[in-house]
């Protein structure tokens, strides 16, 4: 069984480009939590074998804190996530990064059409809207 600790999710929905990023020691997780009450977070479908399921937060004290599926024991069906670590949303982040850097020029992002520079299909540009 694989148990590695997840440290990177989405919040909103399954879908969303939106990242998120635990926090490692208690105090700093449960600062995250009073921030982003009310707010649900997912194993995304764009990080690559993201299950789609929504995951909470498990604040650890003999490790780091980290975001675990609903149904961890036992009950939930396998993700296929293949990485899990801070690194595994860099795709997010750079693509909220840019988003934020052409509001901040006065563009409004949007989807190129068409892909001006031959991008892959997992690039930081959505390639659905």
């Amino acid at each position: 069984m694989d148990r590695r600790l997840i440290q990177t999710a989405v919040f909103g929905s399954p879908d969303s480009d939106e990242p998120a990023l635990c926090p490692e020691t208690p105090d700093e997780l449960e600062a995250f939590r009073r921030e982003h009450t009310g707010v649900t977070i997912w194993c995304g479908t764009q990080f690559e074998g993201g299950c789609g399921r929504q995951l909470t937060t498990r604040l650890c004290t003999d490790k780091i804190c980290h975001f675990a599926h609903y149904g961890s024991g036992g009950t939930g069906g396998p993700c296929g996530r293949k990485d899990r670590g801070k690194d595994d949303a860099n795709h997010l982040f750079a693509k909220a990064h840019l988003k934020s850097w052409l509001r901040n020029q006065g563009i409004e992002p949007s989807s190129p059409s068409p892909n001006p520079w031959d991008l892959p299909s997992w690039s930081i540009f959505p390639t659905g809207g």
